[in-house]
């Protein structure tokens, strides 16, 4: 269990990093020419990507579950105990009317920046461990 909660931690701090990097060059772009300083806006967007990665990490939480022998052999339920609380996140997401589209913008690159951070460590982790079926 030991490796994979590592793991996930590891998925949760280059996500955040990779997560306000992004987020910062897309706001940078959205409000090119309005005089509108990064300086000014980064602590606020850093500390609302953070959080949405620990939302994200917190339903994440099932891949511990692989630590289990059977669970982790059995390619569906891996796949679904592995990428299930980030898919839920991006299509509520999307399912809320109450965000606007600029917020929207910043969830969705958050949660894909998470899910292509966390495909690394899984590809990683099966290389690893190899196939057993």
């Amino acid at each position: 269990m030991k490796p994979i909660a590592r793991q996930l931690f590891k998925t949760f701090l280059f996500s955040a990093i990779i997560s306000i990097l992004v987020s910062c060059a897309y706001y940078a772009m959205q409000n090119k020419g309005l005089g509108e300083d990064l300086k000014s806006i980064l602590p606020s967007l850093s500390e609302s990507v953070a959080f949405l990665n620990i939302i994200i990490f917190v339903m994440s939480l099932p891949t511990l579950f692989l630590a289990n022998p059977a669970y982790y052999n059995n390619l569906s339920i891996r796949l679904v105990l592995y990428y299930a609380g980030s898919v839920v996140f991006l299509i509520t997401t999307f399912r809320l009317d109450q965000l606007s589209t600029q917020n929207k913008a910043l969830y969705f690159i958050t949660g894909v920046t998470f899910i292509i951070v966390h495909s690394v460590f899984y590809y990683l982790m099966t290389r690893k461990r190899g196939f057993k079926r």
